[in-house]
């Protein structure tokens, strides 16, 4: 009888990464996937991810505003019918994915990758925030049955890409090493072209006469090379259109995730920049790009005073992992 496994993803990068653990994991097993989204963006998303021949079944759970109080009775009705789940692969540790996990019981859960949310979670793993954030509303917990139970952590599995040693768990850690993405890839060709990739950053970590300012200083920086900006999915796009045409320079939306997309391109870049994406580090490994900055921002300019220390940790990861970080605004 053929192993199962189920996938809970929240983001289409994590659903990249669900199929590099089913193929490591269960790659001759049954494999079902549960993709959970808002935004009909992500639905597009999964939708250009998805090969229907991989899975044995793919259900789709929009966060509606009932759903998302619901989600226990809701996700129950796809959860009861599967027993006997082997692995249990997830990206994100919040209620609806704890109870899903608890349902589920898989014989064992495996944390997969979701950029800088992985580094989170370990940190929240070694400090054991996760026991003071699930204790509340315990009432409501109660009358809908929602199964919040942490025990699941004990064991938990990671599956990563990221050196985790430094966080020190007592979790058992896989080296995720993309072997069977790879196995796809040919040596793309390589042109004179630089990725900036983007992050939804505006108004939310910056003001948009700070982003414009950033986007001015690396055309200048970078003067020698053509620059094409990759927008992040939640970014306006109308207004980064706009403002391509007024500072002359390119930008390309792919119609799935940059790890693929680049494969669709077929043409590698000779380098990468991101203000912050971790997409950054992934894609530098997966098609040995030659060059990875990070553009370093004033942190006087963030909008809130707690994400002044959030960016000096990235920054001193960054640094740990050799990434060159370039201070031109």
């Amino acid at each position: 009888m053929n192993d199962i496994s189920l996938s809970l993803v929240r983001t289409p990068f994590q659903l990249f990464n669900c199929i590099e653990a089913c193929k490591q994991f269960n790659n001759k097993g049954r494999n079902i996937l549960i993709c959970i989204y808002k935004n009909d963006v992500d639905k597009k998303l999964y939708d250009s991810i998805i090969d229907d021949s991989f899975w044995e079944k793919v259900y789709f759970y929009k966060l509606t505003f009932i759903n998302k109080i619901l989600y226990s009775i809701n996700l129950n009705k796809i959860l009861i019918r599967y027993k006997n789940i082997k692995y249990c692969f997830f990206g994100l540790i919040t209620s609806y994915i704890i109870h899903s996990i608890n349902k589920i019981n898989a014989t064992e859960n495996i944390l997969i990758d979701d950029g800088n949310e992985t580094l989170l979670i370990a940190n929240n793993l070694k400090k054991d925030e996760y026991i003071h954030k699930f204790k509340r509303n315990y009432v409501f917990t109660l009358l809908l049955k929602r199964c919040l139970s942490l025990n699941f952590l004990k064991k938990l599995e990671i599956f990563s890409f990221y050196d985790l040693t430094s966080f020190s768990l007592n979790n058992k850690i896989i080296k995720n090493e993309y072997i069977h993405f790879r196995k796809s890839i040919n040596l793309l060709p390589m042109e004179k072209n630089i990725f900036f990739i983007g992050s939804n950053l505006i108004n939310t970590y910056i003001s948009r006469e700070y982003f414009e300012k950033i986007i001015k200083n690396v055309l200048n920086y970078y003067s020698n090379y053509k620059i094409t900006y990759i927008p992040h999915r939640y970014e306006d796009l109308e207004y980064l259109n706009a403002l391509s045409i007024k500072l002359n320079f390119n930008i390309k939306k792919f119609s799935t995730i940059l790890e693929l997309g680049i494969l669709e391109y077929g043409k590698r870049p000779l380098g990468l920049i991101s203000i912050r994406s971790s997409a950054l580090e992934t894609i530098g490994y997966l098609y040995n790009i030659d060059f990875l900055n990070i553009i370093q921002i004033d942190t006087n300019m963030l909008l809130k005073e707690d994400q002044v220390l959030e960016y000096e940790n990235l920054y001193i990861n960054y640094k740990q992992k050799n990434i060159e970080l370039i201070k031109i605004v």
